[in-house]
């Protein structure tokens, strides 16, 4: 098929008196339309084929702008760049000549008395001649293709349409070339695919939406489509964004109901069972059998797409999760319960499974808590809140993974009073957190460790001290506190009150 180059555009009328300033070896690049500049970073805005049309006055302030720009617009596939310059600029750029000639890329400077709209339809005129009218009905067909992206239609149908209207073999993929929709044309394609030769390589249309390419439309044929196949092309595009902008609106609509309902659950008051019933078979849900909620802080926000891969990886079938922003909540079948009340190897492995997963998601730190074991679904919030009252815990003690099962003791100090709670730390270990703050001292914490092993040398073994510098720490704390180290019940006060700072 014949084509219309830039040394052949330079012949039409509107451009009597233009002439080649630089990158004379690109001439003969196909010109498919014209384009005017009116912003400095016109490079997005363009396409390929265009001849782009400029006085100069998007770069009047930094004429250099011109320079930079070339390679871009080239490597995007441009005719020609062509500057009408007398009236904005008062000379070019020194280095566009060669940077022009190194790219073979054309660059014309046009009379000052040059119209673009006459330059732009004397173009399209001779564009159109060459390449081509419009298919038959073509307006009639676009309307239909809107209509079917209106009217909920699918892509199949949008491919079938295209087929049959271009004759050519089309194929809708997205961004993962799964086929989404197939068109078959009503001819042989002309592809040499008959005759054993390799099919020819399609042609290549971006669907998107809001901006973000979603998808192609793969048309084929040997020959390259005529402008008006182009056009019908597009707005095939058009409507097929139209219909995955209504499928992932839908999609973010479910989304959001299911995110309602579980947010319901969690936290809300309970839901009457009737309602359970509906809502969990319409979202394909089965929260019959025990379940309990995983509450996870995260030190960085992480999506529902992120989270949802994760889960899939690291929890049991059958498991919920959602996004909070930095928080992430999972509603997770219970698959191995005991009758003692250690951890399980099982579930110990499922809660680390899970927070590993989710460091692998970027944030620099992931605090899990399990909450209560739930018996059904009415249980659910009360699971919820266990699992916030175990999160809680573990920030202020700076655990990874908790159990709010394994917390009772926790729990039974934050049960009492805040006020009784800083009197009890004031009267046992008052004297030492004073004492620690005034003179940067470390007998908190050495009396920690003591009590932590119970023997003297194995506390300075891991605080890496020698043991006659425990030994006068544990005489500055018994004098400090007046307590009786050996005394059991006085340990267990101290303990206690060591234990209650740290949760305060």
């Amino acid at each position: 098929m014949s084509t219309v180059t830039v040394r052949e555009v330079m012949t039409l009328a509107p451009l009597n008196g233009a002439y080649v300033l630089a990158g004379e070896d690109g001439l003969d690049r196909v010109v498919s339309g014209a384009n005017v500049m009116e912003v400095p970073d016109i490079e997005s805005y363009v396409e390929e084929g265009e001849l782009l049309l400029t006085t100069g006055y998007p770069v009047h302030e930094r004429p250099e702008r011109l320079v930079e720009m070339l390679p871009a617009l080239a490597a995007r596939g441009l005719a020609a760049l062509a500057i009408k310059p007398l009236r904005y600029l008062e000379r070019l750029p020194d280095r566009l000549v060669s940077e022009a000639d190194r790219l073979r890329f054309p660059v014309l400077v046009l009379p000052d008395r040059t119209s673009f709209n006459e330059v732009i339809g004397a173009v399209l005129a001779v564009v159109l001649a060459e390449y081509g009218a419009d298919p038959g009905g073509a307006e009639v067909i676009r309307e239909r293709l809107t209509g079917v992206a209106l009217t909920g239609g699918g892509l199949e149908e949008i491919a079938r349409t295209l087929a049959v209207t271009l004759d050519r073999e089309v194929t809708i993929v997205d961004q993962e070339d799964v086929v989404l929709g197939q068109g078959t044309p009503r001819n042989r394609p002309d592809d040499d695919s008959a005759d054993g030769r390799e099919p020819a390589k399609p042609w290549t249309f971006s669907i998107t939406v809001a901006g973000a390419q979603r998808g192609r439309i793969l048309v084929g044929g040997a020959g390259e489509p005529t402008l008006g196949q182009r056009r019908l092309v597009r707005q095939s595009c058009f409507a097929a964004g139209m219909h995955i902008a209504q499928a992932m609106a839908s999609l973010e609509l479910d989304r959001r109901l299911r995110v309602l309902f579980l947010e319901e659950l969690v936290t809300g008051p309970s839901i009457d069972e009737p309602m359970l019933r509906q809502r969990s078979r319409l979202f394909g849900w089965d929260l019959t059998g025990e379940h309990a909620v995983l509450l996870a802080r995260c030190s960085a926000e992480l999506s529902d797409a992120e989270i949802t891969g994760a889960a899939q990886r690291a929890l049991p079938a059958g498991s919920l999760v959602w996004s909070r922003g930095q928080e992430v909540v999972a509603v997770v079948p219970v698959e191995d319960r005991r009758p003692d009340r250690g951890r399980s190897p099982a579930r110990q492995a499922l809660e680390d499974r899970w927070r590993q997963a989710l460091l692998e998601l970027g944030p620099d730190r992931v605090v899990v808590a399990v909450g209560s074991t739930a018996q059904g679904p009415q249980d659910l919030a009360a699971s919820h809140t266990s699992a916030r009252e175990a999160l809680r815990i573990a920030r202020s003690t700076g655990r990874d993974v908790v159990r709010n099962d394994e917390l009772m003791l926790e729990r039974l100090l934050l049960a009492v009073p805040t006020v009784l709670l800083q009197e009890f730390v004031q009267r046992e270990i008052g004297s030492l957190m004073a004492h620690d703050a005034e003179v940067g001292g470390d007998l908190c914490a050495t009396l920690a460790a003591y009590l932590g092993v119970g023997n003297g040398a194995e506390a300075a073994r891991r605080l890496f001290v020698h043991y006659n510098t425990v030994k006068h720490r544990l005489s500055r704390i018994a004098d400090l506190t007046g307590a009786d180290l050996h005394d059991p019940r006085a340990r267990l006060r101290l303990a206690l009150a060591l234990e209650v700072r740290t949760l305060l």
